[in-house]
C-alpha cells in the first residue's frame, strides 16, 4: 500500500494515483513500481546508447532537464511565509498527459523535479483521484505582500533518476509507515498497533491508539485509511467504535476537545467538532461507511473547520481555531482492523498564498 503521498506511475494520469502513494493520496514516489496489478506500467523512452556510428538523438545525449515552468507564489497576506512552508502547485493531469504523449516527460514522472534558489527540492505529486498537484516546501522566506518566482518545475531528461521525494521535507508532518515498527519520533502509542507493508494497523480488539505531538491551530491533515468490517460492534466496556483527526494535546484521554471523523454506529461515519468555540457540539449527518480505502481531510481555518471525505467537502462549521491539538487515530472495534496507508499535515497561513504555474519554456 501507500508509500506516502500519493503518487504512482502515471500510466494514465487520469486513472492512477501518483503520489503520498500511488494508490491514493498517500502515494508512492515516482520511482516505486505500481502496487496494484490494475496499474499497467507505461513504456519509457528508449535510452539505449546508439551503436558506434549510429544516429545520436536528443534522448541519447540529454544529461539534464529540457523544459521548465516557472512557479509564481504571491503572498497576499501580511505574515511572511516561513522556510519550510508547504506549497502546492496545480499541474492539471491533462497537461501532464500532454507532455508525456509528446515525449517531453517520462510516463513514470521520474524526470519531474522542482528547483529553487538553493537547488533541487524534495517533491511529492498528487494525481487522480486527487487534483494534480506538485508539492514542495520553501527554502527561503517570502515576505508579506511579496511575489516570488525563484522556483520552477523541470522535466525532459529521459535518463533521469527519481528526484528527491522525502515527505518529511515537504510537509510539517508526514508518515507513509515504511519499515516494521511505529516511528517513535512522530508518534506515541497505546494498546496494540503494528506497522508492515507500508501500512499502520490498529487491530481488532486491540484498543489501539496513536497520537502525535501538538500541531498549530491552522493545520490541515489528510490521510488514507480503511475499516475492514464497518459492521463491527464497539468495545463492550467503552462503547466506542473508531475515530481519526485532532484530539486534545499529547495524551490519550477520551474526551474533548476533538475535531475528527468518528463512528458512533455500525456502518456510519461522520464529522464532529467539539473544540475552539464551535457552537453546540458541531456535527454533520453521518454517512455510509464501506470497507475500502477512503481519503479523509480536516482543514482548520481561523474561523472555520472544513471536513472532506473522498476528496470532496462533506461538512463545514464556524469555529475559532486558535488551539494547538494533536493528531489522533483510535480503534475500539471488536471484529475490524483500522488500517492507515499514510497521513500528512501542513500548517497554513491565511489568507493563503496564490500559486500558479507558468508556460513551458525550453532550456
Amino acid at each position: 500500500m501507500g508509500r506516502a503521498v500519493l503518487f504512482a506511475s502515471i500510466a494514465a494520469v487520469s486513472a492512477c494515483a501518483l503520489f503520498p502513494s500511488l494508490d491514493g493520496l498517500g502515494g508512492q514516489d515516482a520511482s516505486s513500481p505500481p502496487n496494484d496489478a490494475s496499474h499497467d506500467p507505461t513504456e519509457l523512452p528508449d535510452t539505449t546508447p546508439p551503436e558506434s556510428g549510429g544516429d545520436t538523438s536528443v534522448a541519447d545525449v540529454v544529461t539534464g532537464p529540457l523544459y521548465e515552468r516557472v512557479v509564481t507564489i504571491v503572498n497576499g497576506g501580511s505574515t511572511p511565509l516561513p522556510v519550510g512552508y508547504t506549497i502546492g502547485v496545480p499541474f492539471p493531469a491533462s497537461q501532464i498527459q500532454a507532455a508525456v504523449s509528446a515525449g517531453k516527460m517520462r510516463a513514470d514522472l521520474a524526470d519531474l523535479g522542482v528547483k529553487g534558489p538553493s537547488g533541487e527540492r524534495d517533491r511529492l505529486i498528487d494525481a487522480s483521484p486527487f487534483p494534480s498537484v506538485v508539492w514542495f516546501s520553501l527554502s527561503a522566506q517570502i515576505a508579506g505582500g511579496a511575489t516570488d518566482t525563484s522556483y520552477a518545475i523541470t522535466y525532459g531528461d529521459p535518463n533521469a533518476s527519481s528526484p528527491p521525494a522525502n515527505g518529511a521535507a515537504v510537509f510539517a508532518f508526514y508518515d507513509d509507515f515504511v519499515g516494521t515498527s511505529l516511528d517513535g519520533s512522530k508518534w506515541m502509542s497505546q494498546g496494540t498497533v503494528s506497522v508492515s507493508g507500508g501500512e499502520l494497523t490498529l487491530p481488532k480488539g486491540g484498543l489501539g491508539a496513536v497520537t502525535t505531538l501538538s500541531l498549530p491551530a491552522t493545520t490541515t491533515v489528510e490521510w488514507r485509511a480503511k475499516i475492514s468490517d464497518p459492521t463491527s460492534d464497539p468495545d463492550g466496556q467503552t462503547g466506542f467504535y473508531y475515530w481519526f483527526g485532532f484530539q486534545r494535546n499529547g495524551d490519550f484521554v477520551t474526551t474533548d476537545p476533538w475535531i475528527l471523523w468518528i463512528a458512533r454506529d455500525e456502518s456510519l461515519v461522520g464529522a464532529e467538532d467539539d473544540a475552539d468555540g464551535c457552537p453546540n457540539d458541531c456535527a454533520n449527518t453521518p454517512g455510509a461507511q464501506n470497507n475500502g480505502f477512503r481519503n479523509y481531510g480536516i482543514e482548520r481555518q481561523p474561523l472555520e473547520t472544513i471536513f472532506s471525505i473522498d476528496n470532496a467537502t462533506s461538512y463545514s462549521t464556524p469555529a475559532t481555531n486558535d488551539q494547538a491539538m494533536s493528531l489522533m487515530i483510535r480503534n475500539f472495534l471488536v471484529t475490524s482492523d483500522v488500517v492507515v496507508d499514510w497521513m500528512r499535515a501542513r500548517t497554513r497561513n491565511y489568507p493563503e498564498p496564490t500559486v500558479s504555474l507558468g508556460p513551458e519554456q525550453q532550456l
